[in-house]
């Protein structure tokens, strides 16, 4: 948990409060606006003429100088003199300024905290930093600037088409939404064209971001300029780039590199500047607006929400800075790639149905990590993934499959290694000039599930410790199985990806809990056998356990009773489905029955209404939702209702009630549920090895990495 004070209540200052509302790592403590009348806070942040967002919060004011917003306790100080602001009193560890005062080192240090980011480009050599830019040279600096917001925008850009392509030239306008300095109606008194009415003219201006990008990126000195034009828009600016490049290239390789970048979000559509409004991606790019120009010249024109996406820009700073001092030297931006042999363990196990994928979320999911890689230039990358369980080679469960899918998202060639763990494959490797490959299905070797006993001249073993100088584990969702791919790596550089990362950082919600919220575990699917010993466990770590789908089956079939009293013993409240659509087998025409009317020859494939009743009523008590497994048998049409229904009632529940979190544990859940456009906090990859990172803190694939 991080303690954050606000210098200035402005524009930036406000917009930065209530995204930090909804933040779970860093918490507001203090906010210095010397002018600012206490008793109309609540109109100030509840009423706003651009930006649209959840207003639920809840305000009592508690003094002159305090007050809590949804039980958070928050002071308001009052002094223009930053040696008189007693930051530390209330614990504050980082001061975002965004008052414009303190644009200088000298200036700034007079806040007496351990570290301050400034809200515009600094007036000295402070060092300026750029989240998407160069972010990952922050070096434990006390005082930072995160630029402007036409530089958050185009900086990001202009590093990725460097890095891919060269940049020759560059220039740029930014067509920028006006701001509080300039005038409403013409006045006499101004020495720029800004003294001019915002309300019906185009003015020419001059941009902060010119001098700032080659702050931000050295290797671009002298080859950038740029200008500005403010129009009469509240909010919402555009930036039209020119560049010509070094490297032969077309529009759509551009496009497309770009597309796998995590830096960027990539609009077809036929959108305005008021569609953009609220955005956090401060560099979206329009890609029917782009052009190509003739010969290596062309035009690309990014959008950005010059308040709301420079806001998310400076929050995300100010998690580099914190995380600086602990961060962990298995993390992939923490380890060097250019020239290295790689070999990465991925969760490729995607669903397939009549010969196709049916849904990419686990191949989408591995892509930052992968383009992250690939941009450090590693000598040779190779992909290893499972596909189904088959025990020995079955040609139905060919990783080949996926293989134009991440072809097409990494926009490269793949080199495929039908032997696998084969000293074929070693001979390949030796011959092929290819940069990414991807290798068969590691479940066609047994060595991959018998690990622990396997001789130490097993060839699979061998080979598998031959490939690289560099082993990279992103697959969350087999992190809990002690398996050759997961624990097998001899190599002396090991490092987790973008994944791993992800979803440790929305498990340690539940695990670590640091609020103290009521959490509810919603445990469906159809295998109670291997959740038993993780419910012993999770029952000492939640509130409440509500258990449904095809576990009710193994529960009343078996008579269960010991096991249930044993985990109600501890801390959860533990619930059963009621009711649910029962049937001797999936081609039989259901009937709504109590789950203690089950026979022996029949069994729940959905859940019934009265149960979903009661989960909405749980739903409704808890602060972290955690579902994992569905509700019934969703490859049926029959039987996917239910699951149906509590997709939509959590998305509406969190749109009443974003404060809350809800946080999707399992491959099939996950998939499930990412067919819907949501708003989840998380959607987790891996089923069992979610349940089991809440229940135990631990997973063996994590031993390497310290984690």
């Amino acid at each position: 948990m991080t303690f954050v004070g606000i210098n200035g209540f402005g524009r930036i200052g406000k917009c930065i409060f209530l995204q930090l509302l909804r933040e779970d790592h860093l918490h507001v403590k203090a906010i210095n606006a010397p002018d600012f009348d206490i008793t109309k806070l609540e109109a100030y942040l509840k009423n706003d003429s651009v930006h649209h967002y959840a207003k639920d919060f809840h305000i009592d004011i508690q003094s002159d100088s305090s007050f809590t917003i949804n039980g958070h306790l928050i002071h308001i100080l009052r002094n223009r003199d930053a040696e008189k602001l007693p930051w530390k009193a209330y614990h504050v560890e980082v001061v975002i300024e965004a008052s414009g005062a303190f644009l200088t080192k000298e200036k700034a240090f007079a806040h007496d905290v351990d570290k301050l980011i400034m809200c515009a480009p600094a007036k000295d050599d402070t060092p300026l930093y750029v989240y998407g830019a160069n972010h990952k040279h922050y070096n434990g600096e006390k005082i930072i600037s995160n630029a402007s917001c036409t530089t958050n925008c185009i900086t990001p850009v202009l590093k990725h088409l460097e890095e891919n392509y060269g940049i020759q030239n560059a220039n740029f306008t930014t067509i920028h939404a006006s701001t509080a300095s300039q005038k409403v109606v013409d006045t006499a008194h101004s020495k720029s064209r800004t003294n001019r009415s915002i309300f019906n003219n185009i003015i020419p201006h001059t941009t902060g971001a010119s001098s700032s990008i080659s702050k931000v990126l050295p290797c671009l000195k002298n080859k950038v300029t740029g200008t500005s034009v403010r129009v009469p828009v509240n909010n919402v600016s555009l930036v039209d780039l020119n560049v010509e490049l070094t490297n032969q290239t077309s529009l759509e390789d551009i496009l497309a590199s770009m597309k796998s970048d995590p830096f960027f979000v990539m609009c077809q559509d036929n959108l305005v500047s008021s569609d953009y409004i609220s955005t956090t991606c401060p560099s979206i790019v329009d890609v029917k607006a782009c052009m190509h120009l003739g010969d290596n010249r062309f035009k690309l024109m990014i959008w950005y929400d010059n308040e709301w996406s420079y806001s998310h820009q400076v929050i995300e700073m100010v998690r580099i800075m914190q995380n600086h001092e602990n961060k962990n030297p298995f993390f992939l931006e923490n380890v060097a790639f250019q020239n290295r042999e790689v070999v990465i363990r991925l969760d490729l196990n995607v669903p397939i149905f009549d010969g196709r994928v049916t849904s990419d979320f686990r191949i989408t999911s591995c892509l930052p990590t992968l383009s992250y890689i690939l941009k450090q230039n590693p000598k040779r990358l190779i992909i290893m993934s499972h596909l189904g369980r088959p025990k020995s080679v079955d040609l139905q469960h060919s990783l080949i499959i996926v293989l134009p899918y991440l072809e097409k998202m990494l926009n490269t060639s793949i080199c495929f290694l039908g032997k696998g763990l084969s000293n074929d494959t070693l001979s390949l490797l030796n011959e092929n000039t290819h940069t990414v490959y991807l290798m068969e299905n590691l479940r066609f070797h047994k060595e991959e599930t018998n690990y622990s006993t396997i001789d130490q001249e097993n060839e699979a073993l061998h080979v598998f410790q031959r490939l690289g100088n560099c082993y990279v584990n992103d697959a969350f969702g087999c992190m809990h199985r002690k398996h050759l791919s997961i624990c097998g790596s001899n190599c002396l550089q090991q490092s987790y990806g973008y994944l791993v990362h992800k979803e440790l950082e929305a498990l340690h919600l539940i695990t670590k809990n640091p609020y103290d919220k009521k959490v509810l575990s919603i445990i469906g699917g159809g295998k109670m056998d291997d959740k038993m010993d993780l419910l012993r466990n999770m029952c000492k770590k939640v509130n409440t356990i509500y258990v449904c789908g095809g576990n009710i089956n193994t529960i009343v079939k078996n008579n269960m009773q010991d096991y249930l009293e044993e985990i109600r013993s501890h801390k959860a409240q533990i619930v059963l489905m009621e009711d649910g659509l029962c049937a001797k087998d999936l081609v039989e025409i259901p009937y709504m029955k109590d789950t203690n009317q089950l026979e022996h020859h029949e069994n729940f494939f959905d859940i019934g209404i009265f149960s979903l009743q009661t989960l909405a009523l749980l739903i409704q008590e808890h602060d972290i939702i955690f579902w994992n497994g569905t509700l019934g048998v969703v490859e049926n049409d029959k039987y996917k209702k239910g699951s149906e229904f509590l997709v939509q009632h959590l998305i509406n529940h969190l749109a009443q009630y974003p404060d809350k979190r809800v946080i999707i544990g399992g491959g099939d859940t996950g998939g499930f549920a990412n067919h819907y456009k949501h708003n989840f906090t998380h959607i987790s990859t891996g089923g069992g090895a979610s349940i089991e990172y809440i229940t135990f803190d631990h997973l063996v694939g994590l031993e390497a990495f310290s984690l």
